[in-house]
């Protein structure tokens, strides 16, 4: 039988949809080593009450008409095609895949453009393979004995399959020879055929299929694995770059915080005794771990560029920016221009400079704005738990008003930063930026003015504010003029109170989502028995794995995780001396984030399409920084909030503490930069095995024109 003979026999007679449906539930599944696409589209009323038996065979469906030239058309491009309908009948799964030869056949064609490159085999003296130590090189087929296998044991991982796939769909290349379900003309600038299929709302989504093996694999060895490192290069292969990049980054925060967690948990037991005998939580100790806190956070920043050098060289990911496509929404802005290139002899496109200067403009104006209606709800909040205190006081419940307080913050900090989200898109999308990184970068600063002040203003408030200003005409002083209490107060509960609602949101709100789809599917087909007369006792029908997987939210991008990280840090650095636990809180929480964030990718949402980076972008000039943020926020609460420095001055004035604070400050951040200046160069064991992985490389290279049945030359 042709490959088209489904789609003729389902026309014949206006289309028997029983024979069709049994037919498409009896085709075998793709084998496991394969993976796949799914194209999701939208049955209209005929199709929906014929594969429901009510329409009779003289039904004529408009969706059918549509989408049945488009199976062809990827069947007619060599490529292997499955039907399935959802258990509700109201949606048509199209799954598609491509057999090993097809894909070494585009994979060559990807690396002659520089789009795929697959890692050489090393060997060691003795002959044996070593994992990852092998050069990068684009794909040639004759040269296919000489590649690491994947870890999934194929030639090409999963994630490698699927961008194959989409290069052979969305027409990437002639020599491709891809379906061709669009025309070029009827392409919009910027959109692909599977773009344009749902923007002409042909088709409802598209997405990426998980990986059984795979996801079982990660879910084993990475969710569920608390005493083995995380599988890095696995994550690499199946996510792509930069999402592990993101949990390199992670791990590597993570592992650091052990050291100021366990420090913490000392410094708290002595300031708990320092209170049992005199009355203080100051004591010595607290100006010594504020210095260590920021000493911390500079060796932190100095070591993570080290490490994310090192898989720069690893991952062959130094030039990935320069390589970089431009946006699909920069080109069908109206206010992106186009002009000639001369020496690259093609067509360029910028934006119009004019109009970027004034949405940058705009941008600023509303961040400011925004930042401006942060300052005075702090301020109003303060003086509402201030009265509160005031009248709880007398009863001896001013803890009551501060736990009260604490909490009011935290739920402004929460609000304004869910509100700010949707209006930080907007102005990121209004300013038209040309490239991914380019976008991201002005998102990252634009979020960052903003997260800089909602997020750490009221700790700032009460630690320079409220003791030596007056707002809104009220005098709101700290007991007895020390403020380091009401700030540890002020501190743990907005950091408790967002860990813990974070953590909550971000796993359990799409797993939610998702089960509550299933279930309004579910009462929907009871409704349909129901009406039919049919037995409303009968067993579910069990969802298909691509309908299961067509219910959960797409992927966004680290962005979310990297911001909330990213606060996080500045909560562990900013105000190190006020509550010496927040590292540790920190710690147990980035244990269970690795987890979460992982359940998240492989069980909560559709699989992401492949990502590279060869960095963490501009989160790496946030951290620096918030890592000299803290050196002044430390020098100054310990300074003059605080007590501390009395234990080793007991008789300084007022100018000798200013003096000595000031001192304190220039020698960390002239320690900063020395560090900095030391260890800026790339760490020199990346470079060398770089450069001999490069060598080796290059020494089978004159070989091509052979046969590749050895592994002699490359070993």
């Amino acid at each position: 039988m042709s490959r088209r003979a489904p789609g003729r026999k389902a026309r014949q007679g206006g289309g028997d949809y029983d024979q069709v449906e049994q037919a498409a539930s009896k085709q075998s599944r793709f084998p496991d080593t394969l993976s796949s696409i799914c194209i999701v589209f939208e049955c209209d009323d005929a199709e929906h009450n014929a594969l429901l038996g009510h329409g009779g065979k003289s039904a004529a469906s408009i969706s059918r008409q549509i989408r049945q030239p488009l199976v062809d058309k990827l069947r007619a491009a060599d490529l292997l095609v499955r039907e399935a309908c959802s258990r509700d009948k109201d949606e048509m799964f199209v799954i598609v895949s491509a057999s090993a030869k097809r894909q070494k056949h585009v994979a060559e064609i990807m690396g002659q453009r520089g789009l795929l490159k697959l890692r050489f085999r090393q060997q060691d003296e003795d002959g044996n393979i070593e994992p990852n130590e092998g050069a990068w090189c684009p794909f040639k087929a004759h040269l296919q004995p000489l590649y690491e296998p994947s870890r999934e044991g194929m030639l090409f991982s999963s994630l490698t399959q699927l961008r194959i796939l989409e290069y052979i769909i969305n027409d990437e290349d002639e020599l491709a020879m891809g379906p061709q379900m669009v025309q070029k003309d009827q392409l919009e600038p910027g959109n692909t055929p599977l773009d344009q299929l749902i923007k002409d709302k042909k088709a409802k989504i598209v997405f990426r299929l998980h990986s059984k093996e795979m996801r079982e694999f990660l879910i084993q060895n990475w969710v569920w694995s608390w005493k083995n490192r995380q599988p890095i290069e696995e994550i690499r292969e199946y996510f792509g770059e930069k999402i592990a990049l993101y949990f390199v980054w992670l791990g590597y925060y993570t592992t650091m915080l052990w050291i100021p967690a366990l420090v913490g948990i000392v410094l708290t037991f002595s300031q708990v005794y320092s209170h049992i005998t005199t009355g203080s939580m100051d004591n010595p100790w607290v100006p010594l771990y504020s210095c260590f806190i920021t000493v911390w956070a500079i060796v932190f920043i100095t070591g993570w560029k080290r490490i994310e050098q090192t898989y720069q060289y690893e991952w062959d990911t130094m030039t990935y920016e320069e390589d970089e496509e431009d946006r699909k929404e920069f080109i069908q802005n109206p206010h992106t221009r186009q002009r000639h290139s001369e020496y690259k002899d093609e067509v360029v496109r910028y934006a119009d400079e004019t109009w970027q200067m004034i949405a940058l403009a705009t941008s600023a104006v509303v961040v400011c704005s925004f930042i401006g209606a942060v300052v005075a709800a702090v301020c109003g909040i303060a003086l509402i738990k201030f009265r509160i205190i005031q009248h709880l006081e007398p009863y001896g419940l001013s803890m009551v008003g501060k736990m009260c307080g604490g909490l009011m913050q935290a739920t402004s900090i929460m609000i304004f930063n869910r509100i700010y989200q949707v209006v930080l898109k907007l102005l990121t999308d209004f300013e038209n930026w040309q490239t991914e990184t380019q976008y991201e970068d002005a998102r990252i600063a634009k979020d960052f003015c903003f997260k800089l002040v909602n997020a750490f203003f009221a700790c700032f408030f009460v630690a320079f504010v409220q003791n030596n200003f007056e707002v809104y005409g009220v005098n709101m002083h700290c007991p007895e003029w020390h403020c380091m209490q009401e700030l540890t107060g002020t501190l743990a509960s907005v950091f408790a109170i967002q860990m813990t609602v974070a953590q909550v949101l971000e796993v359990g709100l799409p797993i939610f989502k998702n089960r509550m789809r299933i279930r309004q599917e579910e009462m929907t087909i009871r409704k349909q028995m129901e009406e039919d007369g049919g037995d409303l006792n009968a067993i579910m029908p069990e969802l298909s794995e691509e309908e299961a997987q067509s219910k959960m939210d797409a992927y966004e991008g680290v962005f979310a995780e990297y911001q909330e990280m990213v606060v996080q840090f500045g909560y562990v650095t900013l105000f190190a001396a006020a509550f010496p636990l927040t590292a540790f809180l920190a710690l147990i929480n980035n244990l269970v984030e690795i987890r979460t964030d992982a359940y998240k990718l492989l069980q909560g949402l559709q699989r992401p399409k492949y990502l590279c980076a060869a960095d963490i972008g501009t989160w790496q000039v946030i951290l620096d920084i918030l890592s000299t943020c803290s050196i002044l926020t430390n020098c100054a609460l310990v300074g003059f909030t605080s007590h501390g420095l009395f234990f080793y001055f007991p008789n300084m004035n007022p100018v000798e503490r200013v003096w000595i604070t000031i001192i304190c400050e220039h020698c960390l951040l002239l320690f900063k930069a020395v560090l900095d200046a030391l260890l800026n160069s790339p760490p020199k064991e990346a470079v060398e095995a770089y450069h001999r992985r490069c060598f080796l490389r290059d020494k089978v290279r004159p070989s091509e024109t052979r046969n590749a049945g050895s592994l002699a030359d490359y070993s």
